[in-house]
């Protein structure tokens, strides 16, 4: 079993735009305006998408709990 690096990338592109999401609305109800949600959003998702995709690389890695 083989993971593509497109299909990671995918798939990390699809979970950082939930979490996009949930983040901006986290920070506009702790107070933040809906202007002043945005800087932290972004910064935050750009890395923690570069951490998530470094993650899910290292798992392709594993052989642990795959069963053919």
């Amino acid at each position: 079993m083989r993971v593509t690096k497109k299909r990671t990338f995918v798939k990390t592109a699809i979970y950082r735009v939930w979490i996009l999401f949930t983040s901006y609305l986290f920070f506009v109800f702790v107070g933040k305006s809906w202007s002043d949600a945005i800087g932290p959003t972004l910064a935050l998702n750009f890395l923690y998408s570069i951490g998530y995709y470094t993650y899910d690389r290292i798992w392709q890695n594993i052989k642990w709990g795959i069963e053919k």
